[in-house]
């Protein structure tokens, strides 16, 4: 081999070996050496790459979070905002529906209410004047009709119905 560190002996001449040995013996430990210092640079190189790659990976997954976190606020947000339309929905319907109930009922007891004033004004007019009253008895299935009977009932009437209007504007 030409240019190669072993010498070969040649035939006729006496050489020591232990010489072509330690010359052997330390061009291995150079090669051995050298190939140390080319590992340790690929692996520095190799690390520095690495770093790299992970510091990459981390801001993706540091913006991954970040995207998920905004859409989540989003989300948030556009509930916050369709609840707050909803309870001004409610709230207009909660309003509407209560003015109804008060037209309705004060339709419904205008006539009541007549009756009751004609019943008082009858009555202040029995009382104050000098009326006779005539009273016919019939049989035992026939009932007589009392003012004050009449009064009570038509009171009653308007507390089932102030009752119906209260429960319902609750709801």
């Amino acid at each position: 081999m030409p240019g190669s560190i072993l010498q070969q002996p040649t035939p006729s001449a006496t050489t020591d070996p232990s010489k072509n040995v330690d010359a052997l013996v330390e061009a291995a430990m150079r090669r051995q050496d050298d190939m140390r210092v080319m590992e340790s640079a690929h692996v520095r190189e190799l690390m520095l790459l690495r770093a790299g790659y992970d510091e990459k990976l981390r801001q993706a997954e540091t913006n991954r979070i970040d995207a998920i976190r905004q859409v989540d606020v989003g989300a948030v947000q556009r509930a916050a905002e369709v609840q707050a339309a909803q309870q001004q929905a409610l709230a207009a319907q909660v309003v509407a529906t209560a003015d109804a109930f008060r037209v309705s009922i004060a339709a419904a007891l205008e006539p009541i209410q007549k009756d009751i004033r004609d019943l008082r004004d009858a009555q202040s007019r029995g009382v104050g004047g000098k009326e006779q009253v005539v009273e016919t008895r019939g049989s035992q299935n026939e009932t007589r009709m009392n003012v004050g009977t009449l009064i009570s009932v038509a009171l009653l009437a308007l507390s089932v119905l102030t009752f119906i209007v209260l429960y319902a504007a609750k709801k």
